[in-house]
């Protein structure tokens, strides 16, 4: 039998939409193998959930995927997947290759005649990314670096030539199907929205009662859940917790999860500049059980994202999972947070990258909590019982692989 081929240069299992997309077309009957790099202690082949994992290289590091990436920008080829995918190809028979971002998409096209088909799966509007992701970097050769090497300007024409080149392009949300139409011209035909929506059986995770002395019941709790980064807009919301304490004595925001030093240093900086030190936790990375417990317990989960061309075409898995936790939920009015929320009356939105918008919302939150309740119910509901959810989204994928003409 022959098998669908994902490339992802990350770890496997551990990102979240390469994951449920393997595992659905694997319990939809399809063979699946997913090739990833292999970090120390990984082992080089196994099957978790129907999935055949195959790991190319030895003691993958984040200094090694600095050097294969500086490499694929200049000679756009990545090394280690080009003659990763070559042993691929000898052990497995592939038909088709699904490429996972567009770092990769170089190194996949090379294979595109031996293979029926071959497709593009974008996670995000990367060259925009590329502007936000390093912008609190303190290192002036990684700054050197990356302006050399992860140029937004080259990235957005090497997107433009391989949306053109592959034979569909998954995009994340309608917000980055229209963005390539109207960009790159790029033929809606070949263009497939499959966004980051949550399996409904995440709902179990709020069943459990984990131990977690995180949030205490006599504070207001604002809880932010995922990484830490200058595109995430926590910066909005520290920069509001001066005028939130005001109104709110017991306000509290913690920040679960983590970021680079120079990420966590700045958001610290900015509490400390703020002197809202005492009132803005860095929690850290907590189990994923304990997470969820959070996420319902708390009195409102934000997604502050900031508004720019990086996050109004890309969505995080966590807004449906928050959607599933019955809390309040309070998101910035960049596209697809809007959208969604909007749609189902669903949460409360403030002014993307405005700090006192925030402020206000969540001082509104406060004063009217018994009331906004309707609005998780709502949310819910829009998961469970109107499509939002990845039962729905996987329909879209498998139909991709079903009417597939060789």
């Amino acid at each position: 039998m022959s098998y669908i081929c994902m490339i992802v240069d990350g770890a496997y299992p551990n990102d979240i939409r390469v994951r449920k997309e393997a595992e659905s077309l694997a319990e939809y009957g399809k063979k699946v193998v997913v090739i990833c790099p292999r970090k120390k202690n990984d082992l080089e082949s196994e099957i978790i959930n129907g999935v055949t994992i195959f790991r190319i290289g030895k003691n993958y590091t984040n200094s090694k995927k600095g050097i294969y990436d500086i490499i694929e920008s200049v000679f756009n080829i990545n090394l280690l997947f080009y003659f990763g995918l070559k042993k691929a190809f000898k052990k497995y028979n592939i038909d088709f290759l699904h490429v996972h971002d567009l770092p990769l998409a170089s190194t996949g096209f090379r294979f595109k005649k031996q293979v029926k088909k071959i497709y593009l799966d974008l996670h995000e509007n990367y060259p925009e990314a590329l502007k936000t992701w390093f912008l609190w970097k303190q290192s002036t050769i990684i700054k050197i670096k990356n302006k050399l090497f992860f140029n937004s300007k080259s990235w957005s024409k090497k997107e433009e030539k391989y949306c053109n080149k592959y034979d569909k392009v998954i995009c994340v949300v309608e917000e980055m199907r229209e963005k390539l139409i109207i960009n790159f011209n790029i033929d809606d035909k070949k263009l497939v929205v499959i966004s980051n929506h949550e399996k409904k059986d995440f709902v179990n995770n709020f069943n459990e009662e984990v131990t977690q002395n995180i949030i205490n019941k006599n504070d207001f709790s604002i809880t932010y859940v995922g990484g830490l980064g200058p595109h995430r807009g926590l910066q909005t919301a520290i920069h509001a917790m001066s005028k939130i304490v005001e109104k709110i004595p017991n306000a509290k925001l913690f920040l679960i999860g983590k970021g680079s030093l120079d990420v966590e240093s700045k958001l610290k900086t900015i509490a400390k500049e703020n002197k809202v030190e005492k009132c803005v936790i860095f929690v850290g990375y907590r189990p994923f059980k304990e997470v969820s417990a959070i996420m319902q317990k708390t009195n409102v989960n934000i997604i502050p994202h900031l508004a720019n061309d990086h996050t109004d075409n890309t969505i995080p898995h966590k807004l449906f999972q928050i959607m599933m936790s019955k809390s309040l939920l309070l998101v910035s009015s960049c596209k697809p947070l809007k959208r969604i929320v909007s749609k189902y009356d669903a949460g409360i939105i403030f002014k993307a990258n405005d700090e006192n918008d925030f402020a206000e919302k969540v001082i509104l939150i406060h004063e009217n909590y018994a009331s906004y309740q309707y609005k998780t119910a709502n949310a819910f509901d829009a998961v469970m019982n109107k499509g939002e959810n990845w039962e729905q989204e996987s329909i879209k994928l498998l139909s991709l692989y079903n009417n597939s003409t060789i």
